[in-house]
């Protein structure tokens, strides 16, 4: 096989699937405020969050009076003492406004701002998962795009100590063995070039189906570093103080306590006041019956066939649920920060040491090349240094790569990894306690997908540090 097939085989496909579908170079922060901004699971949960605006809106309305206005016209037959018929129009406009209702339509308002929250809190955490999403599919492509150079870069390597040993062979000095050997070294880098462009062909597409484009052009990122917590213990603490997810589940909880509030509310008695306009009138006969009545009801519901018990019960159980479910995301967290944690420390400690590594064969391999020139090695012990060399490439590669990405998941761990590239979580997310929940103005909501910067009260809302089984309804 021609050194010029060869080569050309091994770069055929890197750009397989880049063609006349590309796009300028990007970087991660670009790539990640696109999807934040575009991505349909972003998306619907930016919408759920608008929807419980809504329910805000109808809760409150319970605050308001109540205007109606009732008209009817029919047929009255009378037969004694004298047979007559009539014909009567009722018309009434009748106001009401609610002054105590246990407290429901407080409670109820309390409940659905709760829920704002949480749906608040989850679209940071969808925005979170997505940007790490995004940087996993990003790095697998730059990876993979090392990867295979270095295998190109190998079989390079392969391709002139096998031109030396031809022209060796040629002239006499190397035997049959050594042609031999060098033939399947070079087999074999040639087959690590078609696994590692078919890995970075699959990486490519992996990265469409997430991102939505072909990639061109990546740059790599710088590391995080200098944002990564002092400690594994500093994580933890800033993970369940920060992380969304948990802050979720925190207002959910804040929902359910409410919303036994309101179940309590049909024990208490209602007081209305209420303003009724009465016109009667005969349209056969002249003159109307005008009556104004104006009063204020109590209303004391004695028995509802247990209803009322039966709802108290099942939110004392929804509370339980929610409070379980709290710990449980707690629990996740501090798992997931920790497994991210020992990882970047892992890569961290590895990278020094492979470093280490890729000098020494790097040297090795230089040394025993001039000494096999000069009759001092075989053949076989610069092939086998050869392959060290490119084994300890491959393995700094990607221990630098698994690094990086693991420094990205203690940020997304952390609830910050958005932040991280200076971008903001959608609009929609945003949780200000002190301003109906963080409440979505008009012309926000004609720019969905646009970003902002969010206001000063989010850094402010927190969970309180838990620990398991120290939760207290």
């Amino acid at each position: 096989m021609k050194r010029g097939k060869l080569l050309g085989t091994a770069v055929l496909g890197v750009g397989i699937l880049i063609g006349g579908n590309t796009v300028q170079g990007e970087t991660l922060k670009e790539a990640i405020e696109t999807m934040i901004q575009s991505h349909p699971e972003v998306r619907s949960q930016a919408y759920n969050r608008l929807g419980r605006d809504e329910e805000v809106r109808q809760a409150k309305a319970d605050y308001l009076p109540k205007l109606d206005f009732i008209a009817g016209y029919g047929i009255q037959e009378i037969q004694e003492p004298e047979s007559d018929s009539l014909n009567p129009g009722i018309f009434t406009l009748s106001l009401r406004q609610n002054v105590f209702a246990g407290m429901q339509t407080v409670n109820e308002v309390g409940r659905q701002k709760d829920r704002v929250r949480s749906a608040a809190y989850t679209l940071q955490g969808v925005s979170e998962n997505t940007a790490l999403k995004t940087t996993e599919v990003y790095l697998k492509v730059l990876r993979d795009e090392e990867l295979n150079r270095l295998a190109v870069e190998n079989l390079e390597t392969h391709l002139r100590i096998s031109d030396q040993i031809k022209m060796r062979s040629d002239s006499g000095v190397a035997s049959k063995a050594d042609s031999n050997q060098v033939t399947g070294r070079v087999a074999l880098a040639q087959a690590n070039v078609i696994a590692t462009k078919t890995n970075l062909i699959d990486a490519q597409t992996n990265y469409q189906a997430v991102i939505g484009r072909l990639p061109s052009d990546l740059q790599a990122p710088d590391s995080p570093d200098a944002l990564m917590p002092e400690s594994l213990e500093a994580a933890e603490q800033e993970a369940v103080n920060n992380h969304p997810t948990l802050k979720s589940a925190g207002a959910d909880l804040d929902a359910r306590d409410k919303q036994h509030a309101v179940a309590k509310a049909p024990y208490l008695p209602i007081v209305d006041i209420e303003v009724d306009q009465h016109w009667e009138e005969d349209f056969d006969e002249p003159g109307a019956d005008d009556q104004l009545i104006a009063m204020v009801k109590l209303r004391y519901n004695l028995f509802h066939g247990f209803r009322n018990q039966a709802r108290r019960a099942e939110t004392t159980q929804l509370i339980e649920e929610a409070r379980e479910i709290r710990n449980n995301t707690h629990r996740q967290v501090i798992e997931s920060i920790r497994l991210s944690w020992m990882a970047y420390q892992a890569a961290k400690d590895r990278i020094g040491f492979l470093e280490e590594r890729v000098t020494a064969t790097t040297d090795t391999a230089k040394s025993y090349t001039e000494q096999f020139n000069i009759g001092k090695r075989t053949l076989l012990d610069v092939l086998d240094t050869e392959a060290e060399v490119i084994d300890a490439k491959r393995a700094l590669v990607e221990a630098k790569y698994d690094g990086l990405l693991a420094e990205y998941r203690v940020l997304n761990g952390l609830g910050k990894l958005v932040h991280s590239f200076d971008l903001e979580w959608p609009v929609e997310a945003r949780v200000d306690e002190e301003n109906d929940a963080g409440k979505v103005n008009e012309k926000e909501k004609d720019q969905a997908g646009v970003t902002v910067k969010l206001p000063k009260e989010v850094s402010k809302v927190q969970v309180r540090p838990m620990e398991i089984g120290s939760f207290k309804s």
